[in-house]
């Protein structure tokens, strides 16, 4: 397993969709950090718009990429068959070998039929994907369980088509990140490592983001599982952590844990 960075380690310097600063951190800014924590792996999910980006621009990213030598995989979310389509393109122009794919479920309607409908997409995009040579993994995110992760994969059944194991979005879930790895590790395409502990609030109990190794995932164990799997991919890191008072605090501390949990990655869990 090996250390990557995850853009949504940067998920306040770069921002999102309801959330972007006056002056966000670019995708070349993003693989010079690569550069700065001597990694050799990026991710560029779906924070990172890629696909608003002309053929031209994409190429431009893949030249600073190859001359770093990075390797890079790419995120996308949604449930747009003509978007995954185009974020495989980019795939291929990259030369990227996996494409993340976050399925959005509405879980106040039919879920079964969600399910089938990722199926069915899937197996098609799965014929683009596999002229292309790009692997796809579908993530276990905030709104899809394990089980419906699990019931996808088995569903296209197809060996390019597997998961994306993230250590703490199940939590909405009350899943266990040992069940969570233990369950999709044999179907492994990509893991995203991030950390977090739960506070009690008289509103209920709330999910914070902490730096690797300050929380509760027990990373020795997920990389145990993950080993016993022969899973021999990137492991990217990413942050769940709060705003500060001011956005350049904010980006400052989101540095600091960077720092700390590439320094945890690399020093307790041994990755490079």
């Amino acid at each position: 397993m090996k250390l990557g960075m995850g853009s949504f380690a940067y998920r306040w310097a770069i921002g999102r969709p309801y959330y972007r600063p006056k002056d966000p951190m670019d995708v070349h800014a993003l693989i010079d950090q690569c550069v700065r924590f001597k990694l050799h792996a990026v991710l560029l999910c779906n924070n990172i718009e890629l696909h608003t980006l002309s053929d031209a621009q994409i190429l431009e990213i893949k030249e600073h990429l190859d001359k770093e030598k990075i390797d890079v995989e790419v995120g996308a979310r949604g449930v747009d068959q003509e978007y995954f389509k185009r974020m495989l393109e980019i795939c291929h122009l990259l030369g990227a070998k996996i494409l993340r794919v976050g399925w959005d479920m509405d879980r106040t309607t039919n879920l079964d039929k969600q399910v089938q409908n990722g199926i069915e997409t899937m197996k098609k995009l799965m014929q683009i994907a596999n002229a292309y040579g790009v692997e796809i993994g579908i993530e276990n995110t905030k709104v899809i369980t394990i089980q419906e992760v699990k019931a996808i994969i088995e569903g296209v059944n197809d060996p390019h088509f597997g998961a994306v194991i993230d250590t703490c979005n199940s939590t909405c879930f009350i899943t266990p990140t040992e069940e969570v790895v233990s369950t999709l590790a044999p179907y492994a395409k990509q893991v995203h490592i991030k950390d977090y502990i739960v506070k009690l609030d008289p509103s209920g109990d709330i999910i914070y983001g902490v730096p690797l190794g300050q929380g509760m995932v027990n990373f020795n164990k997920v990389k145990e599982i993950l080993d016993q799997a022969g899973f021999n991919g990137h492991a990217f890191l990413e942050l769940y952590i709060d705003r500060k008072e001011t956005h350049e605090q904010t980006i400052q501390y989101e540095q600091d844990c960077v720092a700390q949990s590439v320094a945890y990655a690399r020093d307790v869990l041994h990755l490079q």
